[in-house]
């Protein structure tokens, strides 16, 4: 084989695996086609390092990834204007909330309210089916709050169930743009995100939410500085 040969045959999987991310983001956002879901397994799908905070976010950069994250967002995106993908994102969330009833994780969605989980009276606070684009999501789309504490049964059963839809799985911290960025795993073909609608600066951030449940950063015994 000549030398050029080899230069060739080495560089090839590197090229395939660039032609590949570079087409993700296009195929994801291919919802002329009403026959099109986005296809695809589970994938560690980020834009930088996670070692060193974005530049811009300077707010807490000496304690920047020093303590664990221990609430979570799943955010589940369909093709609002298709039926059969709305319908399937429709029965994943219905699904979310029967396994919730049952007993098999805590997770709070749009469905979710103190006669499937007790104590939970936080219902007017839980976000709403997007049926279009809202903040950093380009699509229809649903938010479900995990705390650490259940985060691997909820993971489990999205990576089971989730059927077509896109899953981002991301962390709820101090650091929201990092959060929806360097820090996220998709299921399903990755969606492109607005970045340019989070902010660096705390106070624009979520907060830790539904403290009555007494889970992730509410948790007995949990000392956090957030």
């Amino acid at each position: 084989m000549s030398t050029s040969s080899l230069v060739l045959s080495r560089m090839l999987p590197r090229i395939a695996a660039l032609l590949l991310l570079l087409s993700a983001p296009a195929l994801a956002n291919a919802s002329s086609d009403p026959d099109y879901f986005p296809q695809g397994g589970a994938q560690y799908f980020t834009t930088h390092s996670t070692l060193a905070p974005l530049d811009g976010d300077s707010h807490n950069n000496d304690g920047f990834g020093d303590e664990p994250a221990l609430e979570y967002h799943f955010h589940v995106y369909f093709f609002q204007n298709n039926e059969a993908s709305t319908a399937d994102a429709n029965r994943l969330r219905q699904g979310i909330v029967d396994a919730v009833g049952r007993g098999e994780f805590v997770a709070v969605c749009h469905g979710v309210d103190e006669t499937v989980l007790p104590g939970f009276n936080s219902t007017d606070d839980v976000p709403p089916v997007n049926m279009g684009p809202r903040g950093p999501h380009p699509a229809g789309s649903y938010e479900v709050w995990v705390p650490q504490e259940h985060l691997g049964m909820a993971t489990s059963f999205m990576m089971l169930n989730r059927g077509e839809n896109s899953v981002l799985l991301h962390p709820l911290t101090r650091h929201c743009v990092e959060d929806h960025t360097g820090r996220v795993m998709w299921m399903g073909a990755p969606f492109n995100i607005d970045r340019t609608v989070l902010a660096f600066d705390e106070e624009s951030c979520d907060s830790p939410q539904y403290e009555e449940l007494g889970l992730g950063y509410s948790g007995k015994g949990v000392s956090s500085t957030w």
